[in-house]
């Protein structure tokens, strides 16, 4: 396989995962890719195998399973692609920075921030002790 097919076949798997979508995000009013929401962190294809990193925004996520089915589902659907390889990386930290600029605007848009957290110590002060003591 060419250099260049390899390119044009990430990228096609690139743009399949972007039809996955995270559960919870559905759960929100406003579904998101995985893609969008920063949650591939690699892709790889390697002869007729693709290889898929993700991470996940919780590490108690309880939609995991759902998730690489819809991937392997999805990949594996892509013409030359015999075998999907889809590995969680449990140890990455995921943050909302992660999300598309244009995610976290949609997110914004229906469910706007209605209060802000402001002088949150981040320590314990003591009873009685003003506020940045």
């Amino acid at each position: 396989m060419s250099a260049e097919q390899v390119v044009d076949r990430t990228a096609a798997v690139r743009d399949a995962l972007r039809r996955v979508v995270d559960p919870c995000s559905i759960a929100t009013g406003v579904p998101i890719s995985i893609v969008d929401m920063g949650l591939v962190l690699d892709v790889a294809v390697e002869a007729s195998t693709a290889r898929v990193k993700l991470c996940l925004t919780s590490p108690i996520c309880l939609q995991i399973t759902n998730i690489l089915s819809k991937v392997d589902e999805t990949v594996a659907s892509l013409p030359g692609i015999k075998k999907v390889d889809c590995t969680v990386d449990a140890g990455y930290e995921w943050m909302p920075s992660m999300m598309s600029a244009s995610s976290q605007r949609r997110l914004r848009a229906a469910r706007p921030v209605t209060s802000t957290l402001v002088d949150l110590p981040l320590t314990r002060r003591p009873p009685g002790a003003p506020v940045g003591a």
